[in-house]
């Protein structure tokens, strides 16, 4: 949820494995391989399901974000606390089904396979005690996930919980890019204890050689695909063509592109399907004068929802490449879970998402008007 689902998926690749291997000495690869076929699923599935609960969780969600500005500047801001109330139920949801999929359905583990206590106990004390820089970033980790959350208004329908940002002169000068900027650069000021290879601070410039620049370079690629799918006019044109969908209940619209975007993202990049969906769906939505918020958030959501293929998304292909597992056993469970989250994905923002986002999917509204008139002109 908090960090990428990438990353926590590398994290938590070797610690499945040093299970596996421990219950494989014990019984043996023969009668644990349901065993370790579940756990490396249950790794992949439970990073992306909990990917999608928050903005910065996976990559397609942050994209959207940005994407949404650029084709909308006149819309309201998309706030890590609204997408947060309207996706942790789904991934709750998903959480749910996933391990009953695995654990009850297809790779039921025998009984009498069990892993000793005592080794996960082991394991969790090699690690030692907590250090001080694991408190410091630990306690900045917190402070920048609650200020993420109440950076604005939070509206639950029934309540409103007011937002720190309206304590500023300027309010509409923070974003949620300003508190993840102000709190790494906090990392660049705390002192550390370990000096170890004359390190003074948690973090020092040598982190920056380090970053993903090419995911960076990738993001901002899908943002130019953006801008020029609205700038050229050709987003207005491929939307032209789709005006019949008027004509569908709008549930059954969301359903649809829900699985599209699913099974599309089986085979190619989840944030890439995104950065070129995405801005197609806005112009549909304008064009069947519907909101885009109801079609561009499903799709969103959709294109981390890809169980089947390891190609579909970082975690899948990360446990694919610890060799524990092959693309028949994760497609087999994937289908299925494909199916039912995009009929999840549908429902709850059928329901909880036009609350949380005051949408009306008849309606729509005066800012997505500028995305025709920009191109009539």
């Amino acid at each position: 949820m908090w960090i990428s689902n990438t990353a926590t998926a590398v994290m938590m690749v070797p610690i499945g494995l040093a299970i596996v291997l421990q219950i494989e000495e014990k019984f043996g690869p023969e009668r644990t391989h349901k065993f370790t076929v579940g756990i490396m699923l249950a790794i992949a599935y439970a990073c992306s399901v909990g990917g999608l609960t928050t903005l910065v969780g996976t990559p397609p969600n942050l994209s959207f974000v940005r994407i949404f500005e650029i084709l909308f500047p006149e819309a309201p801001s998309i706030a890590f606390g609204q997408w947060l109330v309207m996706a942790l139920p789904i991934g709750v949801l998903m959480l749910v089904i996933s391990w009953l999929l695995i654990t009850r359905v297809f790779y039921r583990v025998p009984d009498d396979v069990t892993i000793d206590s005592e080794v996960v106990k082991s394991e969790r004390a090699a690690l030692g005690r907590i250090s001080y820089e694991e408190k410091a970033v630990m306690a900045v980790f917190v402070a920048t996930a609650i200020l993420w959350v109440f950076r604005v208004d939070l509206q639950l329908g029934f309540m409103s919980i007011p937002g720190w940002s309206r304590l500023l002169p300027e309010p509409g000068m923070i974003d949620d890019g300003t508190v993840a900027i102000t709190m790494a650069c906090v990392m660049f000021f705390i002192p550390t204890r370990n000096r170890t290879g004359g390190a003074h601070r948690i973090m020092g410039p040598d982190v920056i050689p380090r970053l993903p620049w090419n995911i960076v370079l990738l993001f901002g690629g899908g943002f130019a695909l953006a801008a020029g799918f609205q700038q050229t006019g050709l987003a207005q044109i491929i939307g032209n063509q789709f005006e019949a969908l008027a004509s569908l209940p709008t549930f059954v619209m969301i359903l649809l592109v829900c699985l599209f975007l699913t099974f599309l993202t089986e085979l190619t990049s989840n944030l890439a399907t995104a950065e070129m969906i995405l801005p197609i769906l806005a112009a549909i939505a304008v064009a069947t004068q519907t909101n885009p918020l109801i079609l561009m958030i499903p799709a969103t959501l959709s294109a981390s929802c890809a169980f089947m293929m390891p190609v579909a998304t970082p975690p899948n292909a990360i446990v694919f490449g610890s060799g524990r597992i092959n693309v028949g056993e994760m497609a087999r469970v994937g289908i299925v879970l494909n199916l039912i989250g995009a009929l999840v994905i549908a429902s709850v923002v059928y329901t909880a998402g036009t609350i949380v986002f005051d949408i009306d999917p008849t309606v729509l509204p005066a800012w997505a008007e500028s995305m025709a008139t920009g191109v009539e002109g």
